[in-house]
């Protein structure tokens, strides 16, 4: 894919943006690398961008956790903005489809927008079935989900999340990321991650 774009663009310049901690390749570095071979002798200039605009400093904080079992080293990005609400994390819930329903129902009454239901995709189909048919609630799988973003969000079962595709814990690290101002976390583990 990066050869056809090459291939299409020779002399231009190209500005491509992307979060490696949200990647869905299994290797990061791949992509880097075959970046590296298209451009060839072309320069090329790597910046970070270190400021969130989409989630809250309190979001931000909790992502931030999952971001360090990622990568150590990596910096978070900094909000911009406090809701004054912090994420809530239930562990060790007996009845994960009753948990969401009653957590749906909260958020739907605490935003005036969109709801989003991220969980595995196993568990998509049984979750849209169980939860409300409501126009602003949306039940998607995390790669669904990516580059998305909701006004308040009910992740489920972020320890099968992060253990359900090769990219891991950065499954994780999107699915907690897309929320604006509220985020619910429903783990019938006693931890969540």
């Amino acid at each position: 894919q990066w050869r056809a774009l090459s291939r299409r663009a020779r002399s231009g310049t190209w500005t491509v943006v992307g979060d490696w901690a949200q990647s869905v390749w299994p290797d990061p570095a791949e992509t880097r690398d075959a970046v590296d071979a298209v451009a060839g002798k072309r320069r090329v200039r790597r910046h970070e961008l270190t400021t969130n605009y989409r989630t809250s400093t309190e979001i931000a904080d909790l992502a931030a956790t999952v971001l360090t079992l990622i990568d150590p080293e990596a910096t978070p990005p900094a909000a911009v903005r406090s809701t004054g609400e912090t994420p809530v994390v239930r562990t060790a819930v007996a009845d994960l489809d009753a948990a969401a329903a009653a957590a749906v129902e909260q958020l739907l009454g605490q935003v005036t927008g969109t709801v989003g239901v991220i969980a595995t995709a196993q568990d998509v189909g049984r979750l849209r079935e169980t939860l409300p048919a409501e126009p602003r609630l949306l039940v998607l799988d995390t790669w669904q989900a990516k580059g998305m973003e909701f006004d308040g969000c009910l992740v489920v079962s972020p320890e099968h999340i992060a253990t359900e595709s090769a990219a891991g814990l950065r499954s994780l690290y999107v699915a907690i990321t897309r929320a604006t101002q509220r985020l619910v976390v429903i783990t019938a583990a006693e931890k969540a991650w």
